[in-house]
C-alpha cells in the first residue's frame, strides 16, 4: 500500500484539509467538529491572523489515494526569540491510529523546518501558541469546549513514538454547578471590595474594538516573561470585535480600573458549541437558519474564560492577587446571572506549574476536566 504526502497548494486541497478531521474521527462519539468556516478563518492564508506575522506549510498524508492525515508547520514571527529554543512549530495534526502515517507526517513536518533554518520541533498548535495549542491527553469524553481541540486517544502515543518528548501539560480547570455556586457567593463579601479605588466596568459594545485592544495590552503585560508567552498580536482577538459580535455580551468581559488605569481584564466566552452541535461541521440551509435563529435566541448554559490577566506591576503581590480572585468572582457572578442559571465554565488554558493561579481557582471550586500536552524534538544535534 503506498503512502504518500501531498503539499495543500490549491484552494480543493485545503477544503479537503479543513474538512478531514471530521472524516478521520466521526466514529468517536465524543469528537463534535467545528464549523469548516470557522476554520477556515484560522487556515486560510488571505483571513487567518495569524498570517500577517507567521507562514505555514500544510500536507494530506494519502494510502492508495485516500486521505488518511493531515499536518502543519509554520514559523511564528511574533514568537519571542529564545522561546521553545527557537523552535518551529507543527499543528494541525490528525491522523488514522498508524504508525506509519503519523511518522511520515511528523518527518515531511520536520523536513520544512529544517529548511526554515530551525533546529528543534514543537507543538501541536493550530497554528500558534494563541490558537489553540497542546494535544489532547485527558479528558476525551468532556462535552466539546470553544476553541480547544480534541484528540483521539491514540495520537499521544504515535506522537511519542516519533521521537517527541512531553515538555509541558495545559488544564483546563471547570466549576460546575453555578447557579449553587452564585447563590454561596452572594452570601460573601466581593474581594474588589478590599482594594480602595479599584472599579470594574463591563465592556463597552459600542466600542468593543476598543475595549478588546485594552484587554490586548493589559493580557500582554500581565504575562510577559511567563514559560511558552506569545504576544497577542492586534490582528489575534479582531475576531472578538467582528466575528463573535453577535455573542459577545457586555457582562462577559471586564476592565478593573484603578485611578482610571487599567489593571486587570476577564472575559468569558459563551460555548458555541451549544448551537452548532448538532447541525454539522458544513450546515444544510435548514441548519444554518438553525443557527441563525439560536444566535439571538438561544440561552448559553455553558462558557469559557478565555483571558485573564492582572498587569505586571501587581504580579507576587497580595494586592495581585485579590485583585485576580475579583475578576474571577465577578465574571463567574455575572456570567451566572446574565444567563438565569448556567451549568458551567471552564478557565483554560493553565500551565501545569501556575501553583497561583491553580490555588486561586481551587478556591472557587474549580477542578481539572481536561489536559492537553505539548511536545518538542530536536531536530539537528547540538
Amino acid at each position: 500500500m503506498s503512502l504518500v504526502l501531498e503539499p495543500v497548494s490549491s484552494p480543493a486541497a485545503l477544503k479537503e484539509f479543513i474538512r478531514l478531521p471530521a472524516r478521520l474521527y466521526g466514529r468517536f462519539p465524543a469528537y463534535v467538529p467545528p464549523l469548516n468556516m470557522e476554520r477556515r478563518g484560522f487556515l486560510d492564508a488571505s483571513k487567518g491572523p495569524f498570517f500577517k506575522h507567521g507562514r505555514a506549510q500544510y500536507w494530506i498524508a494519502r494510502r492508495d489515494g485516500v486521505a488518511v492525515g493531515r499536518v502543519s508547520a509554520q514559523i511564528d514571527a511574533a514568537q519571542p526569540a529564545g522561546t521553545f529554543g527557537d523552535a518551529g512549530l507543527f499543528g494541525c495534526l490528525d491522523a488514522i491510529d498508524d504508525d506509519a502515517v503519523v511518522r511520515a507526517l511528523m518527518e515531511t513536518a520536520e523536513a520544512w523546518l529544517q529548511g526554515q533554518g530551525r533546529e528543534r520541533a514543537f507543538g501541536p498548535c493550530l497554528l500558534s501558541m494563541n490558537e489553540e495549542p497542546g494535544l489532547l491527553v485527558g479528558g476525551h469524553d468532556e462535552p466539546p469546549l470553544i476553541m480547544v481541540p480534541w484528540h483521539p486517544p491514540y495520537l499521544a502515543p504515535r506522537l511519542e513514538a516519533c521521537g517527541y518528548a512531553a515538555c509541558r501539560e495545559l488544564h483546563y480547570w471547570r466549576l460546575d454547578g453555578l447557579a449553587a455556586k452564585l447563590e454561596e457567593l452572594q452570601r460573601t463579601r466581593r474581594p474588589a471590595e478590599a482594594i480602595q479605588g479599584l472599579t470594574m466596568r463591563p465592556l463597552d459594545l459600542r466600542n468593543l474594538a476598543g475595549d478588546i485592544e485594552i484587554m490586548r495590552t493589559v493580557y500582554n503585560d500581565a504575562w510577559k516573561g511567563n514559560w511558552g508567552f506569545v504576544p497577542l498580536e492586534p490582528d489575534d482577538l479582531k475576531g472578538l470585535s467582528s466575528d463573535m459580535k453577535p455573542f459577545v455580551q457586555r457582562d462577559c468581559g471586564l476592565i478593573a480600573l484603578k485611578a482610571g488605569k487599567p489593571v486587570g481584564v476577564a472575559m468569558i466566552l459563551p460555548n458555541l458549541f451549544e448551537i452548532t452541535a448538532d447541525i454539522g461541521a458544513d450546515p444544510s440551509p435548514l441548519g444554518w437558519a438553525k443557527l441563525g435563529y439560536r444566535t439571538f435566541f438561544h440561552r448559553f448554559r455553558t462558557g469559557r474564560i478565555i483571558l485573564l490577566g492582572v498587569v505586571s506591576e501587581y504580579r507576587h503581590s497580595v494586592g495581585g492577587a485579590v485583585l485576580a480572585m475579583a475578576m474571577v468572582r465577578e465574571i463567574i457572578d455575572r456570567f451566572a446571572d446574565y444567563r438565569h442559571g448556567a451549568d458551567w465554565v471552564e478557565a483554560g488554558w493553565v500551565l501545569d506549574n501556575n501553583q497561583p493561579l491553580q490555588k486561586l481557582l481551587r478556591q472557587f471550586g474549580f477542578a481539572i476536566k481536561r489536559t492537553l500536552r505539548l511536545y518538542g524534538k530536536q531536530l539537528v544535534a547540538p
